[in-house]
């Protein structure tokens, strides 16, 4: 069995801080795709104005899709239900649109230092989307397990 030490004292995956832990890791990964998906949502056409600008094509299906996998991705994550598969497509989404909408290998200069800072930025939240898809989702969860 796993452990985890928290100040000085080995935690499981069944004690109550090693619960809570996972609970915020879910919460902190899922508020930026809440967040994301419900501005786009209420935004609509300045988020299809967006897809435009990154050349997408049928940029208010496009707009949809994210919208429907921000919102449906970050809500299971936040709620622990089938949070494997959840965290595995937000994993995989997040890469797709890293490599869309912050290409740094474009730019040069300050640009190019703040691209891929966003990109080392998301790489991150795609670690923590693993380990989430790798662990499951803690006691703390509407789907335990899954």
């Amino acid at each position: 069995m796993m452990s985890v030490t928290f100040k000085g004292h080995s935690q499981t995956p069944d004690s109550s801080a090693y619960s809570w832990v996972c609970l915020m890791a879910r919460l902190c990964l899922a508020a930026v795709f809440l967040y994301s998906g419900s501005t786009k949502l209420i935004h609509w056409q300045a988020a299809i104005s967006e897809f435009e600008g990154l050349s997408l094509p049928l940029p208010a299906v496009a707009v949809a899709l994210t919208v429907a996998v921000q919102l449906l991705g970050g809500l299971a994550v936040a709620l622990g239900w089938r949070v494997r598969l959840a965290a595995l497509a937000l994993a995989i989404f997040t890469v797709i649109a890293t490599l869309i909408g912050h290409p740094f290998w474009n730019f040069e200069g300050p640009e190019l230092q703040h691209q891929l800072t966003t990109m080392l930025e998301h790489l991150a939240i795609v670690g923590g989307f693993l380990l989430l898809a790798a662990n499951g989702p803690g006691h703390l969860s509407a789907g335990r397990g899954e």
